[in-house]
Order: structure tokens, then sequence, then C-alpha cells
């Protein structure tokens, strides 16, 4: 895949309005590179996924959005990016990501050093094919997000912000304690305000003391409520569901499970007809067999392909030592695992997941693309223009090779990844962290 015309490609760099930076550039303050097409291009492949099905041809790209999907023999009157050796598809919509390739947005460091992280954050999702992502943020880096959002940063775009807890009823799958925080408005003010309007899905545990004032709070302000970390039975989480929370958080992990005499949280979210479920694909946190079953009783229409990834996504397998003395393995399959074995976090992207579901379960491609692209896209009113290649939308999309492997990712128009580019690892990280290769 080479570019067959870039004469008419400006460059240009600006200052990043951040504190100084630790990234590995010749100067002290972060800079930032955009590629910019001139208003007209072409990609040309074989297999272009529009939305109403896989084409070939000349995909027109006209001031950031798709234009028309031509004939391949037609002459094209504009640069030509040709793509044969790759299929061009849809940007992937991550709207539960915690970080990757080193970027936390658990581990706030500084409010100006927040925001940095977040605009290399949503650079590194760009590599992974991510055109459009929710931040899945502590309370503290919720405001960094909307900082960094407002600065447009070149990378993957910020449709959205995720605030998983504070209300959470146990941390992690196996079952510690029951610590539901009671719920209270001042905090839930606070999330909405910080977030500057960018606040599109909070999840919590439904059974937390003093809930639904809260819950009814954001609904009125158009925000999506998940339910996350519930030890909800069936009975009370469909009630949860018929009163208005509409997602099921990283369904079947840290929910009760379906058993004969009681189906449990993760039954409600499989039966209740207004739910669409979050999934994680990478084979590990569900297995494929159990992933065979969820598309066995609720249509792949109503599932949403997550990564719920971590810093640890992209890091290299082995034993990390964090500063609060707690140990992290990331294993050569991709998982997190703490000293207990617990999982904690994904260390696989999106696009892995429809590798699994593709591969494993023999998915058509088409249908698994969709749970990461188009049905996020219109769970959060964001279908106008993004989730499909169609004419009048975002020319955000992604060159993928036959290996699942990022070549190039693009937003509307402009190109804000190359596989050419350095190594987009915090190399910090790892030193951080106390690196120990398995």
């Amino acid at each position: 895949m080479r570019c067959k015309a870039l004469m008419n490609v400006l460059f240009y760099c600006q200052k990043w309005p951040c504190a100084e930076s630790s990234w590995p550039i010749s100067s002290k303050k972060a800079v930032r590179t955009r590629v910019i097409y001139t208003d007209l291009f072409y990609i040309r492949s074989d297999r272009i996924y529009m939305e109403d099905g896989c084409c070939s041809g000349l995909l027109r790209i006209r001031h950031g959005r798709v234009d028309a999907l031509l004939p391949a023999e037609q002459i094209p009157d504009g640069p030509v990016i040709d793509a044969r050796d790759a299929c061009v598809i849809p940007g992937i919509i991550d709207t539960h990501n915690h970080g990757t390739c080193g970027w936390s947005l658990e581990h706030p460091r500084g409010f100006a050093q927040d925001v940095e992280t977040v605009c290399r954050y949503v650079k590194a999702c760009a590599s992974q094919g991510i055109t459009g992502v929710f931040p899945t943020a502590v309370p503290a880096m919720i405001s960094a997000c909307a900082q960094a959002a407002a600065l447009h940063p070149v990378g993957a775009e910020i449709c959205g912000i995720h605030s998983e807890g504070p209300w959470l009823a146990r941390s992690g799958e196996g079952g510690s304690a029951p610590s539901c925080t009671p719920a209270d408005m001042n905090t839930a003010y606070s999330l909405w305000e910080d977030a500057h309007g960018l606040l599109r899905l909070v999840s919590l545990a439904p059974e937390t003391p003093g809930v639904w004032p809260v819950v009814d709070f954001f609904l009125s302000h158009g925000v999506t409520v998940g339910a996350a970390h519930s030890n909800n039975r069936y009975a009370a989480a469909m009630a949860a569901y018929d009163r208005g929370i509409s997602v099921s958080t990283h369904t079947g992990n840290v929910m009760t499970g379906i058993h004969h005499r009681d189906i449990g949280g993760l039954g409600a979210a499989l039966t209740h007809p207004d739910v669409e479920c979050e999934v994680i694909c990478d084979g590990q946190h569900i297995c494929p067999e159990m992933l065979r079953l969820y598309f066995t009783i609720k249509s792949p229409s109503r599932f949403l392909i997550i990564s719920d990834s971590t810093a640890f996504c992209g890091t290299p397998p082995g034993y990390y030592t964090l500063p609060n003395g707690e140990t992290r393995h990331v294993t050569s399959d991709g998982q997190i695992l703490t000293s207990g074995g617990r999982r904690c976090g994904s260390a696989r992207p999106a696009l892995f997941g429809i590798r699994t579901l593709t591969e494993k379960l023999h998915m058509p491609f088409e249908t698994a693309l969709r749970m990461a692209t188009l049905q996020p896209a219109r769970k959060y009113g964001l279908a106008s223009r993004k989730g499909s290649l169609a004419p009048g939308k975002d020319a955000d999309f992604v060159l993928l090779g036959d290996d699942y492997q990022v070549l190039a990712t693009y937003v509307a128009g402009q190109r804000v990844y190359d596989r050419s580019e350095i190594a987009l690892l915090r190399s910090e990280f790892l030193t951080e962290r106390f690196f120990t290769p398995a």
C-alpha cells in the first residue's frame, strides 16, 4: 500500500498547549504534526466496506467526508491512495477504554500532564484502528479529558466520556466483599460539570444506596446509564433495566452468572429487550462457547464490542510492579492478572475482538464489524456522521491488512496514524512499572 500522489499534502506543526513533556522528541515542548490532504482525494481498494456492503472501486473523500463510491475503472481527478492489498473499513468506535500503550486514564499525574496524557492516548488509540473513543476515566481525570477534546489532538476523536463508577458493588471477578459507596448528587453534578457536555455514559451498580436520583439526573441530561459491577440477581437486574438503565457493562464480567434456578444479572442482560450489551471479545474474558450462546439468545445487532483496555494494552508480556506495590502479570495471550490471578482489564484492542468472532465463531466479518462501528454509533446518537462509510458521513476509516494489522487510520479525511510511524508505546511506562520480562 503506497500513496500514489502526495504532491498536494500539507504538513504543519503546532505547539501543544500543555506542560513540558517526557515524550522523546527534540523539543522540550510537545509538538503535534498533522498530515492534511487536499480537499479531494481517493482510496482505491477491492474491498471497501460501505454501509450497504463490501464493494470494489474508488472511494472519493471530499472536505473530510465520504463523497461517493465510484467504479474502479473511472479516472480520478485527484490524488489516489492505492490500498488494493488492504481492505477499507469504517473506524472502530470504542466506548469503554481505560488506556493503551502505556497511557493511563486511571492514574492522574497532575492536570497539565493529564491533558497531555489524553492527547497522547488518542494517538495511540488510532494505531489500533479506533477513530472514535469514549475515554473511560477516573473522576479526577474527566476534566482533563474534556480539555483534551477541546484541543482536537491528532488521533481518535473523543466522541464522549465514560465514567465507570464511582458507585460499584464489587471490584473484580470472583467477588470481593461488596463495597458500595452511597450515591450522592454532589458527585453526580461534579461528573457532569467536569465533562463540559461530553459525558455520554455512566456505569454503576444499580443496588447502590441512593442511586436512583442520580440515575434520573443523568438520564434527564441525555447521559446513558449502564449496569456495572453488580451483585443483583435476575429480578432486581430486570427492574433496574425497566427503570431506564439501557446498557450492560462488559456483559458476563463482574455480574451474577446464569444458574438453573436464577439466571442472574447475565440472564437479565441477555433477555431484556431494551438492553444493549457491551462485550469483550478477546476470547479470554468470555470464552468462545459462551459468546456463541450470547448470540444465540440475543441478536448480534444488540451487542457493542468494547476493548476495556488499560495502559497495559500493547505493552510487552511480563510482570509489572505498580507504585502502590501491587503486581500485574501481562500474559503472552493478552491477559492482565493480579497476583491472585484475577483479570483486571484487557491487553487487547477492540479490533482483536472482531478477529476472535470471525476466526473462532465463524461470524461474518461484516456482522462483527458492525458491532464495533455502526452499532455503538447508533446507540450513542452518532450515526448521522460516524460508524459507517456512507456519503455525507465523516471520512473515518482504516486501511486493514489481512492479518488484522492496521496500516493507516484516517479521521475526517486526515491521516492520523501510519504503520511506518515510530512505536507509540510510552517508553517511560516500563521503567515506572518496574517491568520484569516473563
